[in-house]
């Protein structure tokens, strides 16, 4: 049983998260919380939350502050942020503090079991709005001098061309057809960049990516 929190200071929001996870036959919703002091009071209260859905937007503390405050507890859950597309400058920050996944609000019932499923298990999920506006984000920002070296990461030419492509925003699919390779095999190199960079996810592989003068 995957035991969640939804935390929200928009009642219909978190109540609807809540119901929607809630009639899921694998999902327990053991916590809701309208701020991030209350998320994390109950995170200190119950150490066996699994995923956490956490609004950027809070009084009190926001969800990148306890995100970021969720490092210093023994035991805490996987944090999935529910933003909107004028949080995504917030998306860069939510990924070093920690978060592990990234839903629009207006997603689908679908999509966010799927969300909360996947990161329960280990994985992450990024909706492909915010990754096209997060990527574009860090090129605007980037300068035309490589601010990162994958130098010494020891990657063989074709995972090099794999992070060149991941850098780009493209999925397993559009890089196997790009390379001509099955998409198996894109995943095996998948999961060989993410090792190598040291990358937690696809987005901050596609970061470094970027920021190395790839994407």
């Amino acid at each position: 049983m995957i035991r969640a929190a939804v935390v929200d200071d928009q009642d219909m929001v978190r109540e609807g998260f809540s119901l929607i996870l809630s009639a899921q036959p694998d999902v327990e919703v053991a916590l809701q919380a309208a701020d991030g002091q209350a998320f994390l009071d109950g995170v200190r209260a119950d150490p066996r939350l699994d995923v956490a859905l956490v609004d950027i937007r809070m009084p009190v503390l926001d969800g990148l502050q306890a995100t970021r405050s969720l490092a210093g507890l023994p035991s805490a859950p996987a944090v999935i942020v529910v933003t909107t597309f004028d949080d995504d400058a917030y998306v860069l920050d939510a990924i070093a503090a920690g978060a592990r996944g990234f839903l629009l609000k207006r997603c689908s019932g679908r999509e966010l079991v799927e969300a909360v499923r996947t990161v329960a298990a280990g994985g992450s999920i990024l909706s492909p709005q915010i990754t096209g506006a997060v990527l574009a984000r860090v090129r605007q920002t980037s300068t035309s001098r490589p601010q990162a070296s994958i130098a010494g990461l020891e990657l063989t030419d074709r995972e090099h061309d794999v992070l060149e492509m991941i850098g780009l925003g493209l999925n397993n699919t559009e890089i196997a057809a790009r390379l001509h390779l099955t998409v198996s095999t894109v995943k095996t190199h998948v999961g060989n960049v993410l090792a190598k960079t040291g990358s937690r996810d696809r987005v901050q592989a596609a970061i470094l990516a970027i920021r190395a003068g790839l994407g």
